[in-house]
């Protein structure tokens, strides 16, 4: 019985993965020009970051006028794609604003690695922890979480539970004194680790953005490794830290942190098996030289 519903569990995934394919592909060029755009507004988003946002002490202004601003990002991106790409049009209206949320978030995510790599280290070497700037990147990595579940419908439970836990959690972490040995340290760490994964992000939207399969499989096997090595050192360093503060003064709160962290690990551990799956697919897709469907084969198909 086990084996007979793993096998089930598996071909289910599998067939998602295919209907995903064969729904449908945003036209390279509109695709193309998107990411270029957002590139640049990354770029541009970090050195106005470091000027003029990290270090503000108002923190919900941040979260608030961030949250707006990334908001009207979802029906600018939706505007453009739909009106110079004809195969956009054809996806899904779940799917469009589950591809446009993926590629706000990667970019939001890179936008901030600079500075989340640099109070890493403040963090686990100079044990240096910035209480303002802290909170400013709790706020701006929970900005694509929120407003995605305001706008995204039919997401995983799972990243559903994701998305609210990553918003309490910044709840918490506007209001607490990183100078001070508690739990919420735990949260930033995690949050920090989780950031650097935005090339999975970046692939979750690629399925729908027209690139080869061995581009796909590419951004695939690089977000295998990023993601297992973020997972990796992240759940050791929450293990170690998590016995530290109990040792240090067996509060309640780690009781509560390790109950609410188990949804969150739960979903990366099915974010890693995806990514696995979909690396393998791709392998012996191209393997067995198999392409995909064009979007005048599936219209003929469908007209048959």
């Amino acid at each position: 019985m086990t084996e007979k519903l793993a096998t089930d569990r598996r071909a289910g995934l599998w067939a998602s993965c295919r209907e995903l394919d064969l729904e449908g592909q945003i036209n390279a060029t509109p695709a193309t020009a998107v990411i270029s755009i957002m590139a640049v507004v990354t770029l541009i988003t970090s050195i106005v970051l470091n000027d003029h946002v990290l270090w503000t002490v108002d923190h919900r202004a941040v979260f608030v006028i961030g949250s707006y601003v990334i908001f009207s990002s979802y029906y600018m991106i939706y505007y453009f794609l739909e009106k110079y790409s004809s195969s956009f049009r054809g996806i899904s209206p779940e799917k469009r604003f589950y591809t446009i949320s993926n590629l706000i978030k990667s970019g939001m995510l890179a936008a901030i690695t600079p500075f989340s790599i640099q109070g890493l280290y403040n963090i686990i070497y100079l044990d240096l922890w910035e209480t303002i700037k802290i909170r400013n990147l709790g706020c701006l990595y929970a900005i694509p979480d929120f407003v995605s579940l305001l706008i995204v419908r039919k997401m995983q439970w799972t990243t559903i539970f994701h998305h609210i836990c990553v918003c309490a959690f910044n709840y918490a972490n506007v209001s607490n004194d990183y100078s001070e040995d508690n739990v919420c340290r735990m949260i930033v760490v995690y949050a920090i680790f989780s950031i650097f994964a935005y090339s999975v992000n970046m692939l979750l939207a690629s399925r729908f953005l027209g690139f080869g399969k061995k581009i796909r499989k590419l951004l695939s096997g690089c977000a295998l490794v990023v993601y297992v090595s973020c997972c990796a050192i992240n759940w050791s360093w929450q293990v170690y830290y998590w016995q530290h503060l109990w040792r240090k003064d067996p509060h309640w709160s780690l009781i509560a942190y390790a109950s609410a962290i188990v949804p969150v690990v739960y979903d990366d551990l099915y974010l890693n098996r995806w990514l696995l799956f979909n690396f393998n697919r791709l392998s012996a897709e191209i393997k067995n030289g198999s392409q995909p469907n064009s979007p005048s084969q599936q219209a003929a198909k469908k007209t048959d």
